[in-house]
């Protein structure tokens, strides 16, 4: 027994393959770029078609049972800035709780038009600081959500939701 002790404890024990080392290596060297690719797709690396197709199925979806989702067009007024040269862009939606009051701003010409006249109204009367803040961007949402429902003559909308907003 003591020499059974001694012989283990004399002997070196034979070198282990790098074989299985540089399987191990590679393997997790794939993982960890088809990880890399996974992400970069889920993050926005898709490309324009794949935003498309979720731009699309937003407008489709409502938002829960009592609730319903338009877009509205891409409006662009210049801001009331003492130089005069600085303009916004909003894209927005409108979350709305009656559908057919909300449909009427796709359908109806007057009532397109007169919401429309109301957020370039509301829009150009705006300055850059006035937007530039994001206390500055909800006063505008809240003031939207407001002439809004003045244009459909009911208290309809919900909330304004900002797509696309670029002041330059």
């Amino acid at each position: 027994m003591a020499d059974d002790k001694k012989k283990k404890d004399g002997e070196e024990e034979p070198k282990k393959s790098k074989k299985k080392l540089f399987i191990i290596g590679g393997a997790a060297l794939v993982l960890a770029a088809g990880a890399g690719v996974g992400v970069a797709v889920m993050m926005g690396g898709g490309g324009k078609e794949a935003q498309a197709s979720e731009v699309a199925k937003a407008e489709e979806s409502v938002a829960t049972e009592s609730e319903t989702l338009i877009s509205l067009e891409t409006f662009v007024a210049n801001l009331a800035d003492p130089k005069g040269d600085r303009f916004i862009k909003v894209t927005m939606r409108g979350v709305f709780s009656d559908e057919a009051q909300a449909n009427r701003i796709i359908s109806d010409d007057l009532v397109k038009s007169r919401v429309r006249d109301r957020f370039i109204t509301v829009l150009s009367s705006k300055t850059f600081a006035d937007v530039s803040s994001p206390i500055g961007k909800e006063s505008l949402r809240r003031e939207l959500v407001r002439e809004l429902n003045k244009a459909l003559g009911a208290e309809v909308t919900r909330e304004i939701l900002f797509i696309e907003f670029v002041v330059q």
